[in-house]
């Protein structure tokens, strides 16, 4: 996969993508996914309507204006949550590295929402576990993957992994709170101004991103890579779950202004039609998807730089539990305030932001292994 994106697995390890080529491996006889999508209808759409860069429409933001200022009790932030204001920005990418699925650019509206600061970390998820609600992490994924045994994965602050979408979605709502969309992960990490990176447009270095590496690290310990409302970790270290189905045709259906993707079944005859039309690529190097896959956000420790970017978009099976993915966890903030000012880049004939080089410092790639299919 190029620059980030990662399909289809074998039953018991296959690469997590061409760009670092690790194997992911699926929990032994894995349930079906019980995951949680995101509870949002979409009108049915032909999977070849396309869309352009539009303005939201009038009065979208002044509407959700107008319910932040009606709540009659303020919400109450949790310590270890942090607010993502309402508004309008930019969604999606079409520069360096840029998969087919990350344009067109569109503008999207959102309301007011609440997001971890961090990753989930294993203390955090083990308490779930013991509890009784959560179910144990897979542990057979870090060696499948060649990145040697799990419990070096395992230290108190080291995010979660292991874990798949409905486990995730599990531990969220023992918490009380639910998985973000995949739009909200990326206004979480673009804001307004269109950055490539939660940082800016600069490729990232180990001051601000775990990447290029064979281990996760403690979360919140790379503070300049924060991004534009504070939050940590948003890219690297592990892949992040959301709520939402991975729909390669998200940004061309009616609901795109809204962070809206498609059915599972507008989805499936969406994966039909690249096949039939040798669209091979369109979702990454590996395979086109055979079913409705979820959406994971925000890279992993064994990705290259360019795999970092905030508008990467990485599918697996919902029952998938892969080292390499984790989750943080959001909750509606319905009297958060709204940024009405117009995004950048709203202008459809505005330029792509430009990527910019590395410092020295930054890290090497990870060693690539060589992708292997078992059935």
């Amino acid at each position: 996969m190029s620059y980030g994106h990662v399909a289809l697995f074998g039953l018991i390890a296959m690469a997590c993508s061409a760009c670092s080529n690790t194997t992911r491996t699926p929990e032994p006889n894995p349930p079906a996914s019980t995951g949680v999508a995101s509870a949002r209808p979409a009108a049915p759409v032909s999977p070849s309507a396309s869309a352009s860069v539009e303005a939201p429409d009038a009065g979208a933001v002044g509407a959700l204006d107008a319910e932040a200022e009606d709540a009659s009790a303020k919400t109450a932030i949790p310590d270890d949550m942090l607010g993502v204001p309402g508004g309008t920005f930019m969604m999606g990418w079409d520069g360096r590295g840029a998969q087919k699925d990350e344009y067109p650019i569109h503008a999207v509206t959102l309301r007011p929402f609440l997001l971890d600061k961090t990753e989930v970390t294993n203390e955090a998820y083990f308490k779930c576990v013991e509890a009784g609600v959560c179910r144990k992490h897979f542990t057979g994924s870090s060696e499948a993957n060649h990145f040697g045994k799990d419990e070096k994965f395992r230290t108190p602050k080291r995010p979660i992994s292991g874990v798949s979408q409905s486990d995730a979605a599990t531990y969220c709502k023992w918490v009380g709170k639910r998985l973000p969309t995949e739009a909200e992960f990326e206004r979480a990490s673009r804001g307004s101004d269109g950055r490539l990176y939660p940082w800016g447009n600069s490729l990232p270095t180990h001051e601000q991103s775990v990447f290029a590496s064979s281990i996760t690290e403690d979360v919140g310990t790379h503070p300049k890579g924060d991004g534009p409302y504070g939050h940590h970790d948003l890219t690297g270290n592990v892949w992040e779950w959301s709520a939402d189905m991975y729909d390669p045709y998200a940004y061309r259906r009616p609901g795109a202004s809204q962070g809206i993707p498609g059915t599972c079944d507008e989805i499936m005859q969406t994966l039909s039609e690249l096949k039939h039309a040798n669209q091979q690529g369109f979702t990454g190097s590996n395979p086109i998807p055979d079913e409705c896959e979820y959406v994971l956000r925000g890279g992993a420790f064994n990705y290259d730089a360019y795999g970092m970017r905030a508008s990467n978009r990485v599918h697996h099976p919902g029952r998938f539990r892969l080292v390499m993915s984790g989750m943080r966890c959001a909750k509606d903030w319905p009297d958060g305030p709204v940024d009405s000012t117009p995004p950048a880049g709203l202008d459809a004939g505005a330029a792509s932001p430009t990527i910019v080089n590395p410092a020295p410092s930054a890290p090497a790639a990870p060693h690539k292994h060589k992708r292997r299919n078992k059935k």
